[in-house]
């Protein structure tokens, strides 16, 4: 993430639908910018929001991913902001027939987390946190469905060898 306020700082998760306040519209905006997808595409994307069968899906998928970046990533960096889960038209999710979720993960703009981005050992914090948020997703599922081979469930009963 990057931001004109130099000191804005946090993680913030995003679902496909219609921007959810003006500061989720704006990021969406910045973002959509460097799409090669025109406005001629508008259509479509108001047609993908108002058919997201998958909303439910991601909103939770969202609040674990959202929730496990910020506990991963205050061990290293304790001032890191809890920026929510919110909700915009990102060119990026339309089109997805699963879950799906765009992360902002700390803000390149800010001193400090512009320079915690640019080592090794956060990256990987944050993959870590990625992967710890889908894997808890996916245990909440595991409820609802038993049609596995590996023990973990995917939406429509097939399974994500290896993940548990």
């Amino acid at each position: 993430n990057a931001s004109r306020n130099r000191s804005a700082r946090g993680v913030e998760s995003y679902l496909l639908n219609f921007a959810s306040t003006p500061d989720a519209a704006a990021v969406a905006a910045r973002e959509n910018a460097s799409s090669t997808l025109t406005m001629s595409h508008l259509n479509d994307l108001v047609k993908q929001i108002a058919l997201n069968s998958k909303l439910d899906e991601s909103r939770d998928l969202a609040r674990h991913v959202q929730t496990a970046m910020v506990r991963k990533l205050r061990t290293s960096n304790q001032q890191v902001r809890d920026l929510g889960v919110k909700q915009a038209p990102f060119m990026v999710l339309v089109g997805a027939s699963m879950p799906s979720v765009l992360v902002e993960v700390s803000f390149l703009s800010h001193t400090q987390e512009g320079r915690l981005l640019g080592t090794g050992a956060y990256r990987q914090r944050i993959a870590e946190a990625l992967l710890d948020g889908v894997r808890r997703y996916l245990r909440t599922l595991k409820r609802a469905v038993t049609d596995t081979a590996d023990g973990v469930p995917m939406p429509g009963g097939g399974s994500l060898g290896g993940l548990q």
